[in-house]
């Protein structure tokens, strides 16, 4: 049985930065394989392709541009932004702001995604909404363990948390996602830019 759309894959591989030398950024083992939902939008869209007619026994080895994984590094999503955009009820909260850390907002049109802090001046803050892998190949090597049909479960989890559908879907996310430059911080510390259903994944959900 291929791959084909709206079917399973078990699959074991491994996947590093740019080369098969770079940082190993997500595996799953032969003993410990994953299952992967085809058809579904759940799986970074180049992945997807890349696997897609695939039988059981099948190993594989391919690089994913940046282009077409997190997309490329963007100077423009280096965004200068109010110090009063963090603040709720007119003070700061306490550990919001630390160089390095991760800060869940949301754009004008409630979409959440995430933003790291690169430095924080007198009265605003430096703020980079690259994804943390934007610019970086994906180095993926694996096996295809065995492929069936998907359940009516499967095709129709019931979606909570950061939906990005069952537990077991790898590559799960958004790569190119855009958005306002409208940026509110959000209430509450959410698990940030987990999918939009237009395929990707930073290696895992990631929440």
């Amino acid at each position: 049985m291929r791959i084909e759309p709206n079917r399973a894959g078990i699959i074991a591989y491994r996947i590093h930065i740019d080369n098969q030398h770079g940082e190993l950024l997500e595996e799953a083992s032969v003993q410990s394989p994953r299952t992967m939902l085809f058809g579904t939008g759940r799986l970074m869209k180049s992945f997807e392709e890349k696997l897609s007619g695939l039988r059981s026994g099948d190993q594989f080895e391919f690089v994913i541009p940046a282009a077409e994984a997190f997309g490329d590094y963007k100077e423009e999503m280096l965004m200068e932004l109010p110090l009063t955009a963090f603040m709720v009820n007119g003070e700061l909260r306490q550990g919001t702001l630390e160089v390095g850390r991760t800060v869940p907002m949301m754009d004008s049109e409630g979409n959440p995604f995430d933003g790291r802090v690169i430095e924080i001046r007198e009265s605003t803050v430096m703020m980079d909404f690259n994804h943390p892998l934007a610019g970086k190949s994906l180095f993926t090597t694996g096996e295809i363990i065995n492929v069936r049909e998907a359940t009516y479960d499967e095709l129709n989890p019931k979606v909570g948390g950061c939906g990005c559908g069952t537990p077991d879907d790898a590559c799960c996310g958004s790569s190119n996602g855009h958005h306002d430059h409208d940026h509110h911080h959000a209430e509450d510390e959410s698990c940030g830019v987990c999918g939009d259903g237009n395929g990707h994944y930073h290696g895992g959900c990631g929440c």
